[in-house]
C-alpha cells in the first residue's frame, strides 16, 4: 500500500510526510518494542531509536517506506481487531475511536485512498467527530458537521433524514453554504449498524448539489448499512467489519 502521494518539488508535502512518519513511530512505540518495529518497518532499530527520540528525521524516501510498510502490515482493521480481542468483554467503541494510534492509522488509510478526490469531510455529531477530524486533517479537507437540530434560527439548513416514519427517523441538518454545488464529499462515521446516519448525510450532500465520493466507517456491524447506501454513495468502506 503506497503512502499518500507528494508532488515533485512539494517541499512542504515532503516535510509533512517525514514528520508523519516520526509521529507514527512514536505512537507505535507505545505498544511495540524497537525489535518489533524493525520487523514491521524494515528499518534498523538504531535508526528507529533516533527517529522516535527526535534526534533525527527520516529522509523523504525512508519516511514513505515507513508509512507504506506500516499501512501494509498494520492496517487499521488489524489494530482494531487486536484491541477488540484483547478487551475480553463489552467493547467501548468510544475508547477505540479516541485512541491516537487508531486515529493516525485511519487518517493515513483514508489519505491513501481519497487525497485529491475529496475536498470536504461530512460527519454527524458527536461520536464520529474525532475520526472525521483526523481524516479531514490528513486529507487537507474542510470538515462539516451535521447536527440533530437547527441551532441558529436565522440561518438556513440542508436537511437529511433516514428511517421508517413516523417513529424511527433520524434527521440531521447542515448549514446552508457549508456544502456547495460541485463539492466532492467524504462521509465519515465511527460505527455503522443500520446505516441510517450515513444515509441522512448522503441525502444532505445530494440536496446541496455536491457529490458524495464515499462513506467510510471505523467499525461496521453486518452489511445492512452498505445495502442502505446503495444508489446514494459510489463506495462504502469499513476499516473493520464484524459479522
Amino acid at each position: 500500500m503506497e503512502a499518500p502521494a507528494v508532488a515533485p518539488g512539494d517541499r512542504a508535502g515532503e516535510l509533512r510526510l517525514r514528520l508523519e512518519a516520526v509521529e507514527l513511530l512514536r505512537l507505535l512505540r507505545r505498544w511495540w518494542s524497537l525489535r518489533e518495529l524493525e520487523e514491521i518497518t524494515g528499518v534498523p532499530r538504531g535508526a528507529l531509536s533516533h527517529y522516535v527520540s527526535g534526534s533525527r528525521v527520516p529522509s523523504t524516501g525512508q519516511a514513505r517506506a515507513i508509512v507504506e510498510r506500516v499501512l501494509e502490515r498494520l492496517p487499521p482493521g488489524r489494530l482494531l481487531g487486536e484491541r477488540i480481542r484483547g478487551a475480553k468483554g463489552m467493547v467501548d467503541t468510544q475508547e477505540l475511536v479516541l485512541d491516537p494510534l487508531v486515529l493516525r492509522l485511519a487518517s493515513l488509510w483514508a489519505s491513501h485512498r481519497y487525497r485529491g478526490r475529496a475536498g470536504k469531510v461530512l460527519a454527524a455529531e458527536t461520536a464520529g467527530v474525532p475520526l472525521a477530524t483526523a481524516i479531514a486533517l490528513g486529507l487537507g479537507a474542510d470538515l462539516v458537521l451535521a447536527r440533530r437540530s437547527r441551532e441558529n434560527p436565522y440561518r438556513g439548513y440542508i436537511r437529511g433524514e433516514a428511517g421508517e416514519p413516523p417513529f424511527s427517523v433520524k434527521v440531521f441538518y447542515a448549514p446552508e453554504g457549508s456544502l456547495q454545488r460541485g463539492d466532492r464529499v467524504l462521509l465519515v462515521d465511527d460505527l455503522a449498524r443500520t446505516g441510517a446516519t450515513l444515509e441522512a448525510l448522503a441525502k444532505i450532500v445530494i440536496r446541496a448539489g455536491a457529490e458524495p465520493v464515499a462513506a467510510v466507517v471505523l467499525i461496521a456491524l453486518g452489511s445492512e448499512w452498505r445495502r442502505r447506501l446503495a444508489g446514494l454513495v459510489p463506495e462504502a468502506l469499513a476499516m473493520l467489519e464484524i459479522g
